[in-house]
C-alpha cells in the first residue's frame, strides 16, 4: 500500500511528508506548473511498507483523539477555529529593518533567527523561491540567520517542505520547521511514527492560512501584466512594509509591481489547489507557535504586525526568551485574534462546509475532521456554491485569455 491512490482521489495536500519519510526514495514529486507537484510511486522501488499512507494527512485528522502532541498543552483553553492556546499577542521584530522587509511584521524571521542565536535550534526548514525556475518554490534547510533572512516573505504557491524530514532522519539536531497547517499535520503524523522527528524537530512554526495557488496563479498574473513568464528571475509575493505587494523581474530588467489587494483576488484565488478548499485548519492549531496577518484597522499603516497564537510550553518558553531583544509584543485577547481573521474563519468554516457537500455530490471522497463543526445549513450550501462559481469563472476566463 502506498499514496498514489491517495493522490488519485484528488486528495493531496501537496507537502511532501510522504516522500520525506520514505526510506526507499520511490516516492517522486515533480513539479507542473498547472498543479504544482505531481506524485509518482515507483513501483521497483517501493516495498509496500504502508508508512507514506500512515503519516499522510490528505484523508482528515481528528483533532481530538489523534492530537497526541497537545499532552504539551495542559489545560490551555480551547475554542472552535482559535484552536487550543497558552497565551495571545501581537507583534513584530524588533529590528526595524526586519520588520520592514517582511510580509507582516518578521515575526517569523526574528523567531528563527532569535532561536538560532540563542541555540534553541541549528537549523530550520524553511521555504525560498526557486531561482531556476522563478514560478516554482524550493524547499530549504537554513543553518544561517542570512539563510533566514533569504527565506522571508510569503510564497503564495505550493511548497513541499516536508521533504526535508529526510534530511533531518539522516542527521541528529535540533531543527524548527516552518509550514502551512497541511506542513504541520504531516509533520505531527510523522512525529507519532519516528522518535527521532519527536527528538529533533523542537519547533513546529504554523503559518496562517486561506488557501495558497498553484503556479498557474503567478503564470497569469504575469500575462495579465504583459510579461512571458518563461522570462521571469525573480517573483516576490510580499513586502517591503505592509501589506506589499507582488514584484515580478524579468532577465531584461523590467519590473512590474502589484499592490497586494491588486493581485490576490478572485482571479490569484480560482488558482487554488482543489485539497486546500476542504481543510478547516485556517490558524495552524497544530503548532507550537501559530503566526499571521493582524487584519485589524487599526493596525493599517504600519509596517507590518502579527497575530501571534502560543499554542505548547515550548513554544511559550521560546517566545519569553526572544523578547524584547528580538521581538516586540503586546497582549491580545481571543477576540482580538479572531476578529483579525474574519474573511479566513468564514472561508474555514462556512464555505468549506458547502465545498465539501459538492464534493460528495460528485461523489468525491472528502477528508474527515471529527471534532470540527459539520452541520450544514442552507446559508453554508449557498456558499460552497458561489466559491465554486467564482473559481470556476475566473479560471476559465484566464486559462482562454492567457494560455
Amino acid at each position: 500500500m502506498n499514496v498514489e491512490p491517495i493522490y488519485a482521489s484528488g486528495l493531496c495536500m501537496q507537502c511532501g511528508t510522504c516522500a520525506g519519510v520514505c526510506t526507499r526514495d520511490a516516492i517522486a514529486l515533480k513539479w507542473d506548473l498547472r498543479v504544482g507537484y505531481r506524485l509518482h510511486v515507483d513501483a521497483a522501488k517501493c516495498d509496500d511498507c504502508g508508512m507514506c499512507t500512515a503519516v499522510c494527512p490528505a484523508e482528515g485528522l481528528d483533532f481530538r483523539a489523534d492530537a497526541w502532541w497537545r499532552e504539551r498543552n495542559g489545560d490551555a483553553p480551547t475554542a472552535d477555529f482559535l484552536g487550543p492556546w497558552r497565551k495571545l499577542v501581537f507583534g513584530w521584530a524588533a529590528d526595524e529593518s526586519t520588520r520592514y522587509a517582511s510580509a507582516s511584521g518578521g515575526v517569523a524571521t526574528a523567531i528563527l533567527q532569535g532561536a538560532l542565536a540563542l541555540g534553541a535550534i541549528d537549523a530550520a526548514l524553511v521555504v525560498a523561491m526557486n531561482p531556476d525556475n522563478p514560478l516554482a518554490t524550493r524547499p530549504v534547510l537554513a543553518t544561517t540567520a542570512d539563510e533566514i533572512a533569504a527565506c522571508r516573505g510569503s510564497k503564495y504557491n505550493v511548497a513541499v517542505t516536508n521533504v526535508l524530514l529526510k534530511q533531518v532522519l539522516r542527521e541528529p539536531g535540533r531543527y524548527a520547521l516552518v509550514g502551512l497547517p497541511c506542513h504541520i499535520q504531516g509533520l505531527r503524523k510523522a512525529q507519532r511514527r519516528f522518535p527521532e522527528l519527536r527528538e529533533r524537530v523542537v519547533l513546529a512554526l504554523g503559518l496562517f492560512c486561506g488557501r495558497t495557488a498553484q503556479p498557474r496563479a503567478t503564470e497569469v498574473t504575469a500575462r495579465r501584466l504583459g510579461l512571458d513568464p518563461g522570462q521571469l528571475v525573480s517573483v516576490s509575493y510580499r513586502g517591503p512594509s505592509w501589506p506589499g505587494g507582488l514584484r515580478l523581474v524579468t532577465k531584461t530588467g523590467a519590473v512590474r509591481d502589484l499592490p497586494y489587494d491588486d493581485y490576490m483576488n478572485r482571479r490569484f484565488s480560482a488558482y487554488t489547489p482543489p485539497r486546500c478548499r476542504t481543510c478547516p485548519d485556517g490558524l495552524a492549531e497544530l503548532a507550537d507557535i501559530s503566526v499571521g496577518d493582524a487584519w485589524l484597522e487599526r493596525f493599517f499603516g504600519s509596517p507590518g504586525v502579527s497575530g501571534l497564537i502560543v499554542r505548547t510550553e515550548a513554544g511559550e518558553q521560546l517566545l519569553d526568551d526572544l523578547a524584547p531583544a528580538w521581538l516586540a509584543l503586546t497582549s491580545a485577547t481571543a477576540e482580538e485574534v479572531l476578529a483579525s481573521q474574519e474573511p479566513t474563519h468564514a472561508l474555514k468554516r462556512r464555505t468549506l462546509r458547502g465545498r465539501l457537500w459538492l464534493r460528495r455530490l460528485a461523489g468525491r471522497p472528502v477528508p474527515a475532521y471529527p471534532g470540527v463543526p459539520s452541520r450544514l445549513s442552507a446559508g453554508d450550501r449557498l456558499a460552497g456554491l458561489a466559491d465554486l462559481t467564482k473559481e470556476m469563472v475566473y479560471r476559465i476566463a484566464g486559462d482562454l485569455r492567457y494560455r
